[in-house]
């Protein structure tokens, strides 16, 4: 009997467009295109047997679509490509100032030259404004900030074998203009690349694709906002409630169609924003047509009225409960869904960075075969399901190389592993057989909506948010 392991990465931007001004006011969906959303798909031709699945948010494909048509406006962008003789003071100040958003250890040291522009801004005063420490910046060091700023982002394997990227790396410094340039050209490429990715990994049957809703609502809020109440019954609440179904379900219903025209089909699974999940949001997703949904085990563990507990290793004394699917809500109204094992997504987000690859692959790869172990013998013989769900972009700038050593190491043990098989989302919720008929509200953070709705700015947003749409 085999251990199935649901791999689930989720790619998520807010939607950062101004429709004022139509200025895109952050550029991490352009940033994380050019490291991750690419290079974490097209990693898994090198592991054809591995399947896994990768949740897109619509709010961040719209803006990489539009990135890559080169009609998205973004301060960081022009003034990375503006001529350096020809930025005002100003734009110098706003170059210093951000042009090293970057995790220094991994992507800032190993460079010496990044390195020692941000030494110079850092020793010219820290309490001083950012255009008295652009002063210390000459044209030529604000041109080579203006590369480096985005030549870190660019993807592994192009750092490693595009003879364009290596020649810039080998370089260091003295860029000029026309290496700005071939950076651009660089980044266009990668841009165009992700959608394409995806849609063949998908296509060869090695992916799937799911989705949330469109601009990452919290569903259970938008449906009523006082669901909340039934985690903190004493806490402040908006002078108004907020109650939009309606709204939840526009947002899936457009969710679906950005998927259809991407990818060429419906989407089967939903990520809903943050793990958010309520009674009241499920017949709206199985109305959409999803097939499953996925959430975190501590709202599996309120559903059950249990708690979940771990041994001195982490490993799950209640594998019997957590390591399946489950059918949620009622007759005619159902969706399958998956609950995240908590310690181990984290032990990818947060912790594996520090460890070599080699060890925690091992380690990871120890773990599923426990859980395994754990739920065989407290069933009687059972296969177990472990979904594993976390973030597929941000934890891969505090790993050497952006993830991809700890990845490949972790890839080719699951391919070969004789005990452990890797499943898509919809492949490890098919044929679930015990029920939910209600689900505990709550998100993958706390199992609760506090951060949401439980300060008093996010309360009088809510009312505001009411009084706006009661106007439109």
């Amino acid at each position: 009997i085999m251990t199935r392991v649901a791999l689930l990465w989720h790619m998520h931007q807010p939607f950062y467009q101004d429709l004022a001004t139509g200025e895109h006011v952050l550029p991490w969906v352009r940033l994380h295109a050019l490291k991750d959303y690419w290079g974490m798909a097209a990693l898994l031709r090198e592991f054809p047997a591995v399947r896994a699945t990768f949740n897109l948010v619509p709010s961040m494909l719209v803006q990489l679509e539009s990135f890559a048509r080169e009609e998205a406006r973004d301060r960081h962008l022009e003034l990375g490509m503006k001529p350096a003789d020809r930025l005002t003071d100003e734009e110098r100040a706003f170059c210093v100032d951000q042009f090293f958003h970057a995790h220094r250890p991994r992507m800032i040291d190993p460079y010496p030259r990044y390195a020692e522009l941000l030494d110079r801004r850092e020793s010219s005063g820290a309490g001083l404004s950012a255009r008295s420490q652009a002063a210390q910046f000459s044209v030529d060091d604000i041109r080579d900030l203006q590369v480096w700023h985005k030549l870190v982002w660019i993807d592994q394997a192009y750092l490693d074998g595009d003879g364009r990227i290596r020649a810039l790396v080998a370089k260091g410094r003295h860029f000029t203009e026309d290496d700005k340039a071939t950076l651009r050209a660089v980044e266009l490429e990668l841009l165009r690349k992700v959608v394409p990715e995806y849609r063949d990994a998908a296509a060869r049957g090695q992916i799937e694709i799911s989705t949330s809703p469109f601009y990452h609502p919290i569903l259970p809020l938008l449906c009523a906002t006082d669901v909340y109440l039934r985690t903190h019954p004493t806490s402040r609440m908006p002078r108004e409630r907020f109650r939009r179904p309606e709204d939840a379900t526009e947002q899936l219903s457009r969710a679906v169609a950005l998927h259809e025209r991407l990818f060429g089909r419906r989407p089967d699974g939903l990520w809903p924003s943050e793990g958010s999940v309520s009674d009241a949001m499920v017949p709206l997703v199985a109305a959409a047509g999803f097939q499953w949904m996925a959430t975190d085990e501590e709202i599996l563990a309120r559903t059950l009225g249990r708690e979940f507990t771990r041994d001195g290793r982490g490993h799950a004394e209640q594998p019997e409960s957590l390591y399946k699917p489950y059918r949620v809500g009622r007759d005619g109204q159902q969706v399958a869904c998956g609950f995240r094992d908590h310690t181990l997504s984290d032990l990818i987000g947060f912790s594996y960075a520090s460890w070599s690859a080699g060890s925690a692959a091992d380690d990871f790869v120890q773990r599923l075969l426990e859980a395994g172990a754990r739920y065989r013998s407290s069933t009687g013989g059972g296969e177990a399901t472990v979904f594993v769900i976390l973030d597929g972009e941000n934890a891969w700038e505090h790993f050497e190389g952006q993830g991809r050593p700890f990845l490949r190491a972790l890839y080719d043990r699951l391919a070969s592993h004789p005990e452990l098989k890797t499943v898509t989302m919809g492949e490890a919720c098919r044929g679930s057989k015990d029920t939910l008929a209600s689900i505990a509200p709550g998100s993958w953070i706390n199992a609760d909506f506090y951060i949401w709705i439980g300060h008093a700015d996010d309360q009088r947003a809510w009312s505001q948010l009411a009084d706006a749409r009661r106007m439109l």
